[in-house]
Formats: C-alpha cells, sequence, structure tokens
C-alpha cells in the first residue's frame, strides 16, 4: 500500500509518494524567484492589502501560493492581473521539507516571522497521510495548552502584581490540576516553592491557576488575552479566522483553567502564536504578519507593496517584555523544552544567540490526537525571528514540536542575512 506525504508551502508542492525502500519527490517551481519580476515603474499602487486579502486568502487555505493571481480591487471597476511576489524562505523551506520527511509526523506545522517587519519567512503544513485536510496553518481551532501562560505571565509583570522572582507555593504534582491545588491550597512540609521564572519554564498548571484567580482576575485576564490578539480580527493581505477564549470567566475555576491553559476552548493558531512570540521580543510591540511584498502588473507597473505600518500597538511594557524573554530563555535552559536545545555550545551557529520559548501540550480534536507546540523567537547579532510549531499525533511520537524549532534556527542563521525589499518599521 503507497502513503501520499504532503507538504506545501507558499506556492510549492511537495509530494512524496513511498512505496516500499524507494521514494519518488516532485517539488514545484519556487515562487521566491528574483528572475521573474519585471522591475516596477513609479506609478502609484492601485491595490490594497484588504484587495489582496480578498483574493489570496482562499487559495492559502488550499495550499495554493501561485505567482500570478487575478485581483478584484474595491476602489474602481474590472478586475487586474499581477504577478505577486511573496516573503518566503525558500532555502528555508527544503530544510524543514527534510527536517518532517525524516521525522514523520502525523501532521505538523510550522510559521516562522521576521521580528521587525511581521513578514512570513516560512509557511510549511506537512500531513503524513492521504486525508483531506486544509492549509494547517491556516486553521485557529487548535487548542492553545499551556502556550495562553505567555498572556497570563505577561499579564502578571505588565500590571506589576508579579515578579519574576515571586514564590507562588502549590502542593501536588505540577502537571496536573485539581481545586484543592489552587482553591484549597494549605501550606504542608510537602509543599513546592517555585518562582515565577522556574514556574513559566517548567509549565507549572497549579502555580497558573493560583496567578489567574488571586492576581489577575477574569477581567484583567481577558483584557491582555485581546491584547494578544485573542478574538480579534487580524488585519493583513490574507484573512484568518479568530483565535479564541470561549470562556465566559464566570466561575473562579474557569479562571484558573484559562490561566494555566489546562482547557480545550481556548484555540490558536500558529501565525497567531507566532505573532504573540514576536510581541515579546520586538519589546512588547505588535507588528502584523504578512505574506506578500509586492505585487507587479503585465507591464510592470507596480500594484501592491508592503509598507510598514503607520501605527504601532504597544501590547507590554518594553520591561515587561524583556522579564517575559527571560521567563522563555529558562524555557530552554531548565524547562520543558531543555532536552531539546541542550548541547547548542558545540555548534558555531547558536554562539552568542538568545532563544526562548514556551512549550504547551493537550489533546486535541480537530485534527485529532496529541497537540504538542514549541512557540519562542530566537535573535543573534540584531536579526530576529519567532516561530511556532506545532506536532500533532495520533499514538507513537517520532518528532517534538521543539526540537523542529531548533531544526528551523539552526538553518535560518546558517544562511546569510537577505534584507527584505520591504520597508522596515522604525522605531
Amino acid at each position: 500500500m503507497k502513503i501520499v506525504k504532503k507538504l506545501l508551502w507558499g506556492g510549492v508542492g511537495l509530494a512524496t509518494m513511498l512505496g516500499g525502500s524507494t521514494a519518488t519527490t516532485v517539488l514545484a517551481a519556487a515562487t521566491h524567484n528574483n528572475a521573474i519580476f519585471a522591475k516596477p515603474s513609479s506609478a502609484q499602487a492601485t491595490l490594497t492589502q484588504r484587495d489582496i486579502a480578498a483574493t489570496l486568502t482562499d487559495y492559502a487555505r488550499s495550499n495554493q501560493f501561485p505567482n500570478k493571481l487575478e485581483f478584484s480591487p474595491q476602489k474602481g471597476s474590472g478586475s487586474v492581473v499581477g504577478r505577486v511576489r511573496y516573503t518566503f524562505d525558500q532555502e528555508v523551506h527544503d530544510k524543514m521539507a527534510d527536517v518532517y520527511l525524516r521525522y514523520q509526523p502525523d501532521y505538523a506545522c510550522f510559521v516562522a516571522i521576521d521580528v521587525d517587519s511581521g513578514a512570513i519567512l516560512n509557511l510549511t503544513s506537512f500531513i503524513k497521510s492521504d486525508e483531506d485536510w486544509d492549509n494547517l496553518v491556516m486553521r485557529s481551532d487548535y487548542p492553545a495548552a499551556a502556550v495562553f501562560k505567555m498572556v497570563t505571565a505577561a499579564a502578571g509583570l505588565d500590571s506589576g502584581k508579579l515578579l519574576p522572582s515571586t514564590i507562588i507555593p502549590f502542593n501536588g504534582k505540577s502537571t496536573t490540576l485539581y481545586k484543592n491545588q489552587v482553591l484549597g491550597h494549605r501550606t504542608t512540609k510537602w509543599t513546592r516553592n517555585p518562582t515565577l521564572k522556574e514556574s513559566f519554564a517548567k509549565s507549572m498548571n497549579p502555580v497558573f491557576a493560583q496567578i489567574g484567580v488571586f492576581q489577575l482576575g477574569a477581567e484583567r485576564l481577558l483584557d491582555y488575552a485581546r491584547r494578544f490578539g485573542f478574538d480579534r480580527r487580524l488585519d493583513s493581505d490574507f484573512m484568518l479566522p479568530l483565535s479564541h477564549v470561549g470562556l465566559d470567566f464566570d466561575t473562579r475555576w474557569e479562571i484558573a483553567e484559562a490561566a494555566s491553559g489546562y482547557t480545550r476552548d481556548i484555540t490558536l493558531s500558529p501565525i497567531h502564536a507566532a505573532q504573540m512570540a514576536a510581541i515579546v521580543a520586538n519589546d512588547g510591540r505588535m507588528v502584523t504578519p504578512y505574506m506578500v511584498e509586492s505585487v507587479v502588473g503585465m507591464r510592470g507597473e507596480l500594484l501592491y507593496e508592503a509598507t510598514a505600518d503607520k501605527k504601532v500597538e504597544k501590547v507590554i511594557s518594553v520591561s515587561a517584555a524583556r522579564q517575559m524573554r527571560g521567563l522563555m530563555r529558562e524555557t530552554t535552559r531548565i524547562g520543558s523544552a531543555r532536552r531539546s536545545f541542550s548541547g547548542l555550545h558545540r555548534y558555531k551557529v547558536y554562539k552568542n544567540m538568545e532563544i526562548g520559548g514556551k512549550t504547551g501540550s493537550l489533546t486535541g480534536l480537530s485534527p485529532k490526537g496529541r497537540h504538542d507546540w514549541f512557540v519562542g523567537y530566537a535573535e543573534k547579532e540584531g536579526r530576529r525571528v519567532a516561530y511556532a510549531s506545532l506536532i500533532i499525533n495520533k499514538e507513537k511520537w517520532y518528532v517534538r514540536s521543539a526540537y523542529v524549532a531548533r531544526q528551523f534556527i539552526y538553518h535560518y542563521f546558517s544562511q546569510p542575512e537577505t534584507p527584505l525589499e520591504v520597508a522596515k518599521s522604525q522605531w
């Protein structure tokens, strides 16, 4: 029996037919090819970001990123055809394809964005079997799991309720969540006393549940969830279903579940997850992810060009963002991702590099299986990237999301920096 492996990205469809010990790989032409684009004229662009989104979104959901698209501008009549230049990095994508094809997870997706501009550098979706799924990256119905602890921690730090050194005692296992661990805590000789930094790194559920109930409360937690982009429309050159907080916070227990991420009622998209990490890496400022650098008409006229956001949204303070980075670094050093990031000193590329992240794991239903997140950032010599790695397995585990992220970081920073042709925001 032959198994179809589908791995798709920005106009590049990679399908591997495995039969016995042989494999045949077919790779379509790359979209990120400078040679096919005519030099734009100085004419004023005629397409808006919404025009791009209205056309591109359905293609993106279907794992298609054509070099040539027909747009219907909201202003004016008729349609216009243009050649599209995407933001994707072909070389890095090829390396990520190798990782997924080597380890064969049941489902996987990866997103990476430039922290300064929001340009999506990598957008990969992998499905092991021949199942009819849309582009996994373009979905928003995955449980956020412990990734939501980023919101809880940021809310506590930014509001002044917490410091990285704040101690929150609890009893029992750090991976469980029972009411007597949160609402009925009593100090005993077995009580553990971790700091916020350690609790974040090791993803301790009872600690974050207590933070939500006793330090933050429903109103503040919901406020910071919205600041970080939950239940808000993404204004970009593509449309994305909302990441959703599906709890009313009517009870203290719902607050506890949300603050710890111990619920399937908070959902998250990989693109939004990478955006959250970019907020932390960018000193608390939000950048908008986008896929299209420019669109050029068939006569060489410039129809559209991505530009830096004119209005920068401040999500958390610079101080809180820097404290968050400290927490996220501990995740890779002593926390839940330490095994995936061990031995970095043996590789030159990681020298003087700052890497941080947050893990998350919970059983989800669409697709059904254990969802394993790693959301984070990496920075070296002024070059900054944020990413979200998601692996979903039905039964057996073949590779962890944090290890996939490590592979991305290695390959991304091993290649020379290629400046984007769009203007970066100046802060």
